[in-house]
């Protein structure tokens, strides 16, 4: 029996040790980290760029068109026919096999150089080979006329991709004052969290001070229940805050995933001081009732809205109508009885051959010209949307945040002054209270009071600095200190 109980008191240790719980990674956050941290490793950013690389590819595919390019071809044929007469010759086996190197240029003009070799056979001749080199150019002698609907097309890719480039920057910018705003928010809700767990504090002091009342027969059980509802009710306000700050450090790690698993504290800042910050900033912004467009890159963006509207109005003009080319080959090779006795002769005896030709392509119906009537429609009010939606965002922004900024202001310092006049009212409710000539009822009424309106200075605080924070997503070269 005793060794027994000696397997098995180990066994027993063994299973009621538990392993410690790997302790979270703490990481402290302020504004600077995070901006750091956002362009390293935020899907948002990794969004964005992608989106202006798509761009580029448009670009970089009409500047594929005029690379050099190799184009080979190569054909047998075997036939199997009878002669429509007796000295008729009738063909029965084709080779041919060609290489050559094109170069489209944007001036309309399209130069190849070819290597060739043909070799038929008929019922007269066998292996009858030509073998050498070909010279092939082509002109557009009307919509594409000295390169004018080539250069329009080059002129509108690389004005949207500078666009892109720009707006790529643009939202990048706007994206990191979209999670410095998520950081404010939390910011506020901690103060808030602060604010309301001083209150339960003294909601907890004034319970206890209820019961011994209520023990010493000067405090009813109503008050007593009273008491204890508004501690309830503080730290039920304060759960919701706490819930609610969760909720925005789950909106924060979202976009960043390498703190998506660690423990985020905020490091100090004070709200006010940033409120304090904003009054510097709207002094700057103030000094300019017109939209300050050095504050900005949209001016820029819309100069090319401009500029690759202008070159597209080009390029739908150019693909009306009809259509002329000119074409013309040079050929130079050896003729002879099989292949290598035709590249003999390419040298000894060299033939040559020449053709020019023009190709003309006229529309027979009016479809196309509906087609290009609809598209020249369509160009025009896409850019009218364009433009008037950057030139109405400026405009807004900029007139409309200086008088929001001056309304907010405003119910700060009048939110200011009630929290003043409450606490104020809430010593002469206390004394009053102490002195049997207020109900403990109006007693936790002006607590209340006096909480909601803290909750609402700090609320207004943070709509002041969200509310800058959205003018420097489109004036994003504003000189100021809150401006990162």
């Amino acid at each position: 029996m005793r060794w027994l109980l000696l397997l098995l008191i180990p066994t027993t240790l063994l299973c009621q040790t538990k392993p410690k719980a790997q302790e979270q990674q703490i990481i402290k956050l302020d504004e600077s980290m995070l901006t750091k941290i956002a362009i390293e490793s935020s899907p948002g950013i990794r969004q964005i760029e992608a989106t202006m690389q798509n761009t580029k590819l448009v670009r970089d595919s009409i500047e594929d068109q005029y690379h050099w390019r190799l184009q080979t071809d190569a054909t047998y044929l075997n036939a199997k026919e009878k002669a429509l007469a007796q000295f008729a010759p009738v063909t029965t086996d084709v080779t041919q096999i060609q290489a050559a190197v094109i170069k489209p240029f944007s001036t309309g003009l399209s130069v190849g150089l070819s290597a060739f070799s043909n070799q038929t056979t008929n019922t007269f001749i066998q292996d009858a080979t030509d073998t050498g080199f070909g010279l092939n150019l082509s002109v557009d002698l009307m919509k594409n006329l000295f390169g004018k609907l080539s250069r329009s097309q080059l002129r509108n890719a690389e004005a949207l991709s500078k666009k892109a480039d720009l707006e790529n920057e643009i939202q990048q910018k706007a994206f990191l004052q979209s999670l410095r705003k998520i950081f404010w928010a939390i910011v506020a809700t901690e103060e808030q969290i602060k604010i309301s767990q001083g209150l339960l504090n003294t909601s907890l002091s004034q319970l206890k001070d209820t019961e011994k009342r209520r023990k010493s027969n000067v405090a009813d059980e109503g008050d007593v229940a009273r008491s204890r509802s508004q501690v309830a009710s503080r730290k039920a306000t304060i759960l919701l805050l706490e819930y609610q700050r969760e909720s925005q450090l789950q909106l924060l790690k979202e976009q960043l995933p390498t703190i998506a698993d660690k423990k985020v504290v905020l490091s100090k800042v004070d709200l006010t001081q940033a409120v304090v910050d904003v009054l510097s900033c709207t002094t700057i912004i103030e000094k300019h009732r017109q939209t300050p467009l050095e504050f900005t890159q949209y001016d820029e963006v819309l100069e090319l809205v401009n500029e690759a509207y202008k070159e597209k109005k080009a390029m739908t003009d150019s693909t009306d109508g009809w259509d002329l080319k000119l074409n013309g080959e040079a050929k130079y090779f050896g003729k002879e009885r099989g292949f290598s006795e035709s590249v003999d002769g390419f040298s000894d005896d060299q033939q040559r051959r020449y053709s020019v030709g023009l190709q003309l392509n006229i529309p027979l119906d009016s479809t196309k010209s509906a087609t290009e009537e609809t598209m020249k429609i369509v160009d025009e009010k896409r850019f009218l949307a364009e433009k008037e939606m950057i030139v109405a965002k400026m405009n807004a922004y900029h007139s409309q945040t200086l008088t929001n900024i001056e309304l907010l202001q405003s119910a700060v310092r009048t939110q200011g002054q009630n929290t003043k006049d409450l606490e104020t009212s809430l010593k002469s409710a206390q004394k009053k209270f102490n002195q049997a000539r207020l109900s403990f009822r109006e007693l936790i009424a002006d607590q209340d009071l006096l909480l909601r309106s803290n909750l609402d200075e700090v609320t207004t605080k943070l709509t002041v600095v969200t509310t800058l924070l959205d003018y420097f997503s489109v004036f994003n070269k504003t000189p100021c200190s809150l401006n990162q």
